[in-house]
């Protein structure tokens, strides 16, 4: 195996085949370019909601596990607490899937010549090296697959205690206060995680040969009205994104 999950300074790092330092993780990066302001809003609430943060990490890891199993065609169980956030999920995966060909998943199964990405811990990553500037990055997308349209698409799925959102809440929508503010909070979590995909996306076509036609984020949640969320964002918008992770990995170097 190539690859081995690092800890430097506090942020997650791994080897990658044929760099010859370790490179941080998509999400460390976005984590460690956030403002000062935004870390410290962070970390209030954190503390104000212990162990909330943990469990929803839990809950996405349970999620992405089965995923994967899913589309292998394993039987999934979910656990009573998590039925919410999968029961509409395999529905809406059948239909984004029909007649199209996965090349690739967390743990990449189908296209031998990628399993030098697979890392000890069986999970593939990809990463973008610049041997100029030195900067770089690596990272786990949860799925690539060519649709039935023959394009490309990298997708990441997401669990949320409430609904992502394109745009903020109108002052003349009838939303109750909880659902107005999470609809707050989805702008700003779609914004990073389309960044997220933008930086998989160049690393699909550094390490893999594969040229992303368009991004899509699924989100699960338990919210009856928002039980699966489906964001797609086609290649003028993608290049956009590009562009500016670019800039938070420019960003990020300049202070390490």
């Amino acid at each position: 195996m190539s690859q081995t999950r690092l800890t430097i300074d506090g942020l997650r790092h791994y080897v990658c085949d044929g760099v010859h330092r370790p490179l941080p993780s998509v999400t460390s990066v976005l984590s460690a370019t956030q403002t000062e302001d935004t870390q410290r809003k962070l970390a209030h609430w954190n503390v104000l909601n212990p162990g909330v943060a943990d469990a929803a990490a839990a809950r996405g890891s349970w999620v992405h596990g089965a995923v994967e199993n899913y589309i292998r065609g394993l039987i999934v169980k979910p656990p009573q607490d998590l039925l919410p956030f999968w029961q509409d999920l395999p529905e809406k995966l059948d239909e984004l899937l029909e007649n199209s060909k996965v090349l690739w998943s967390e743990k990449p199964y189908n296209q031998p010549q990628w399993s030098k990405y697979v890392g000890d811990d069986g999970i593939g990553r990809i990463h973008y090296y610049d041997n100029i500037t030195g900067h770089g990055y690596a990272g786990c997308p949860d799925i690539i697959y060519k649709d039935q349209n023959g394009e490309c698409v990298l997708a990441d799925f997401k669990t949320s205690a409430g609904p992502y959102s394109y745009r903020f809440p109108k002052p003349t929508m009838d939303l109750d206060e909880k659902t107005r503010k999470a609809l707050v909070s989805g702008v700003f979590k779609l914004k990073k995680t389309k960044l997220q995909l933008a930086a998989y996306s160049i690393a699909a076509e550094h390490c893999l040969g594969v040229k992303i036609d368009k991004t899509r984020i699924i989100v699960s949640t338990p919210v009856p009205e928002y039980s699966v969320q489906i964001f797609t964002f086609g290649a003028n918008e993608l290049d956009i994104d590009k562009k500016q992770w670019m800039e938070v990995l420019k960003k990020f170097y300049s202070k390490v």
